[in-house]
């Protein structure tokens, strides 16, 4: 009898596990928006696609920088101009090029490779906006993505060394403030 009850009893647990688990279907990597219909977000290709209207808009919205930087404009400004590059700073992650702006007498960096911080190249630009995206992770990659772009488009080729220190930069870009100085993160750069 109790072999018979234990048989009843695993043949019903069975039929319900059966019952209960409908059709799966199984969904090889990378290819799940053929089915949900949404696509992943790629920051690396939002932003390349952005680029050149990037720099196009902070090229034409561009302000003298020391100008805008001594009347107080702070974070998300397009700035222009020629400095005189007083080091190239590789003891950080952050490297950067001090600068001195005539007219200006604060710190001003700009940002030169390694690993780029703040968010003003895409806060100074107007062609997306935060409700672009799908939420805040994505805003924040496509700020990082920009930053990326800058590195590839404009520092990278420069092939920056101790060498440029006495140098004149001419640059246009974002100008963020923060403690004190300003950090500028650079859509065009040339060094003479």
């Amino acid at each position: 009898m109790k072999k018979k009850l234990i048989l009843i009893m695993t043949a019903v647990v069975m039929a319900m596990s059966v019952t209960a688990c409908g059709i799966v279907t199984v969904v090889p990597i990378g290819q799940e928006s053929s089915f949900t219909g949404e696509q992943e977000f790629d920051s690396s290709a939002e932003s390349s696609n952005d680029w050149t209207a990037v720099v196009e808009e902070l090229t034409a919205n561009a302000t003298d920088a020391s100008q805008a930087l001594g009347a107080g404009a702070g974070s998300g400004t397009a700035v222009s101009g020629t400095a005189k590059i007083v080091e190239f700073n590789t003891d950080t992650p952050k490297y950067y090029l001090l600068v001195e702006i005539d007219g200006y007498d604060g710190e001003v960096q700009i940002q030169a490779g390694g690993v780029y911080s703040g968010t003003a190249l895409r806060d100074t630009q107007t062609l997306k906006v935060f409700q672009d995206f799908t939420n805040q992770t994505e805003w924040s990659h496509y700020a990082k993505a920009l930053n990326a772009e800058a590195d590839a488009q404009v520092v990278a080729p420069l092939g920056l060394d101790e060498s440029v220190a006495g140098k004149a930069v001419t640059f246009t870009g974002a100008a963020a403030e923060s403690a004190g100085k300003v950090v500028i993160t650079p859509v065009a750069m040339t060094i003479e």
